[in-house]
């Protein structure tokens, strides 16, 4: 079956799943969870050994997000599709109601990543289906026996034919998908691949939205509690192997601690444990394309004047966590994308220095911010640039389904998660009905000098800066 003959397939689906009420497809997709936690123990066992993270991290990372997101969509969705009424300006629309109708797009393309191959592809999918939309989802190639999976849960399900299409197509193959013309497509990837499908979605008016890479940032104050720090920070930079889009790249740290922390922080890196065994703390880099390119991003900073502070055998094909210290802003460590187990931390003097320095960035995905007064804490929160923040943790925020998480700049545009991702996946219709029928409306045709003097006396009431008795004569006293 062609691409485009898979995207006419489920949009004859979607037309019909569209027509259920919320609370139908809601009652329906409840067996997809179902099947998900049935079948728990073999997705984790399939993302460890594709993906190369320990199972503690397939679980929690992506099984238990996927699996808590359908639980708030079950719970949500009804009330944050149902049509809402709006206000108006009174005056000008006395006699009417108006209405906003959540309407699905029809046909989404899931573009998936594979870091985490569960999480990032059913997530995305599921929401598009809860607001009535069918789902062609290309996994990532290097996932299949994942994408095997969410094909499986999908027809142990008993969904209708063709509303969810799963395959995982080369990536060259993604561009063709494209070219069927889907009517959203919702990708999770890189920068240069996510402007590469923005720019031709651009010219074919299908409507995107971008989840992309990120450079994150953690500003670290005097004031923090060094040992909680220290492990969220490890936690935050090292977890899946650094392979995650909102792991912290970026550390700045207050003077007075920089020393004490970094000693620490090299201290704790280096007693992970390395492996996919229920034991592990970290896992391997699996893919020889990422740890080449890992490679060349550090030569690179060391030959600008980094400091490498953690050990670093080359000759395995091991990357353990890796520490770097004066970094130069043009190093490519600091301007790409590092898909790796890669921490760089630099020195700041103040609230104002360590703000222009994390937010010095094309990337602003994720952040996070480390101190006891929260005061400065809520300062620092707003004044990042980055699409979320966490206070005195990191990563675990992006987890809750309730809550909006999307980046700004090169690490994407667009929400998703919570009431936004229902947003995401619809489209808004606005409906205005009339209380009464009048045979005409005062600005329809013909028109006239009365007319003229009427609107502009209505316009002179509402905003004139004179008192309200003196504005009252502006109001028409007839049609």
């Amino acid at each position: 079956m062609t691409m485009l003959n898979r995207i006419e397939v489920a949009r004859g689906a979607q037309q019909e799943w569209a027509m259920l009420p919320v609370h139908e497809r809601v009652k329906r997709l409840k067996s997809l969870r179902r099947a998900v936690a049935a079948l728990i123990d073999p997705f984790v066992a399939v993302i460890s050994e594709e993906v190369g993270k320990p199972p503690l991290d397939a679980l929690t990372g992506d099984v238990m997000v996927t699996l808590e997101h359908l639980r708030y969509c079950e719970h949500h969705a009804e009330k944050l599709l149902r049509p809402r009424k709006v206000g108006k300006p009174f005056l000008l629309y006395h006699d009417t109601e108006f209405e906003e109708l959540m309407e699905p797009h029809g046909v989404v393309l899931v573009l998936a990543p594979w870091n985490y191959p569960l999480q990032l592809a059913m997530v995305p999918m599921t929401t598009a289906l809860f607001a009535g939309n069918a789902v062609v989802m290309k996994c990532s190639e290097r996932t299949p026996m994942t994408a095997a999976l969410i094909r499986e849960v999908c027809e142990a399900a008993s969904l209708p034919e063709g509303l969810v299409q799963v395959c995982c197509d080369p990536p060259e193959v993604a561009c063709a998908w494209v070219e069927a013309k889907p009517d959203m497509i919702f990708f999770t990837g890189s920068s240069a691949n996510g402007k590469a499908i923005a720019r031709r979605a651009a010219e074919l008016f299908i409507p995107v939205t971008l989840e992309l890479g990120g450079k994150d940032a953690s500003v670290v104050f005097a004031s923090s509690h060094l040992q909680r720090t220290v492990e969220a920070v490890v936690y935050g930079a090292f977890s899946n192997a650094g392979q995650v889009c909102v792991g912290i790249k970026r550390v700045y740290v207050q003077r007075e601690i920089h020393d004490a922390f970094v000693q620490a922080l090299c201290l704790r890196a280096q007693q992970l444990r390395t492996g996919t065994s229920l034991e592990s703390d970290m896992g391997p880099v699996r893919f020889p394309s990422v740890r080449s390119l890992l490679a060349e991003q550090i030569d690179d900073a060391l030959a600008r004047g980094a400091t490498l502070h953690t050990p670093w055998n080359r000759t395995t094909d091991t990357v353990p966590p890796l520490i770097l210290t004066d970094v130069p802003r043009a190093a490519r460590l600091l301007t790409e994308e590092t898909f790796g187990p890669v921490l760089c931390i630099q020195i700041f003097e103040d609230e104002t220095e360590a703000i222009a320095l994390a937010n010095d960035s094309d990337f602003a995905l994720s952040a996070s911010v480390f101190t006891q007064d929260q005061a400065q804490s809520q300062r620092i929160a707003r004044a990042l640039a980055a699409g979320s923040c966490a206070i005195n943790d990191a990563v675990r925020n992006i987890g809750n389904p309730y809550a909006a998480f999307g980046g700004n700049r090169a690490s994407g545009h667009g929400r998703y998660h919570g009431g936004s991702g229902f947003h995401a996946f619809s489209r808004i219709k606005t409906v205005m009905k009339l209380k009464h029928l009048k045979p005409i409306e005062r600005h329809w045709f013909p028109f006239t000098a009365k007319t003229f003097q009427q609107l502009k006396g209505i316009l002179q009431f509402r905003h004139s800066p004179l008192p309200l008795w003196k504005r009252l004569k502006y109001l028409p006293r007839s049609r």
